[in-house]
């Protein structure tokens, strides 16, 4: 009996679902803020960031006894470690509000973290649509997305540093919220730079 072949697109379909679900919680978090809360909402983020991290592994055992791929399997090792380190980053956001003691939110990092869930959402969108690599419209679509939220994160963390700095703000203000939006605007990037790669992908293999 012949060896049931591996779904990787649908494999990491289902990592990059991990990805949208911290957005998501990142965001509901930001905008409830509460120094009361945070250490719950730590809990729940690292959960999601394991059970995506457990996908990830999951897929790099399967590779390793797998001789035939859809695409190349250094370019699923690739992109399943740049999915991993966008629910990394995403996590590390919020670790960066418990470790900087963040007592309150700016409505710049409101804004970006609502930017965050949409950019990680579209990349979302170009993970799924990965399985349709020969037909590559629609992931074009979703790529640009990716990179038109990209530069709209750009914009808006140029302005809230440049509002920061121009402020009175205490150094305390200046230290922590830099850093804030400095991880939200990372997460950002690296959801370009791996939509870049699928981009390279879908140029190999068409």
């Amino acid at each position: 009996m012949a060896k049931k072949k591996n779904d990787y697109f649908k494999l990491m379909e289902e990592q990059v679902s991990y990805c949208v679900k911290a957005a998501e919680l990142l965001e509901e978090i930001i905008e409830n803020f509460s120094l009361d809360t945070i250490n719950d909402y730590r809990a729940k983020m690292h959960e999601i960031e394991r059970a995506g991290d457990d996908i990830h592994h999951d897929i790099v055992t399967k590779l390793t006894s797998e001789f035939i791929t859809p695409i190349d399997q250094e370019d699923i090792l690739r992109l399943v470690q740049l999915i991993d380190n966008i629910t990394d980053a995403l996590d590390e956001v919020v670790q960066d509000f418990y470790m900087y003691h963040v007592t309150k939110v700016t409505p710049d990092a409101v804004q970006l973290s609502k930017i965050v869930k949409k950019c990680v959402t579209a990349f979302g969108s170009v993970v799924s649509e990965m399985k349709n690599f020969k037909k590559p419209e629609g992931l074009k679509n979703h790529i640009q997305t990716v990179n038109l939220t990209e530069s709209e994160a750009d914009f808006v963390y140029t302005e809230a540093m440049h509002q920061l700095f121009a402020s009175d703000a205490d150094y305390r203000s200046l230290i922590t919220n830099r850093v804030i939006y400095m991880s939200l605007e990372a997460c950002c990037d690296m959801c370009e730079d791996a939509a870049d790669v699928v981009e390279q992908v879908i140029i190999k293999n068409t």
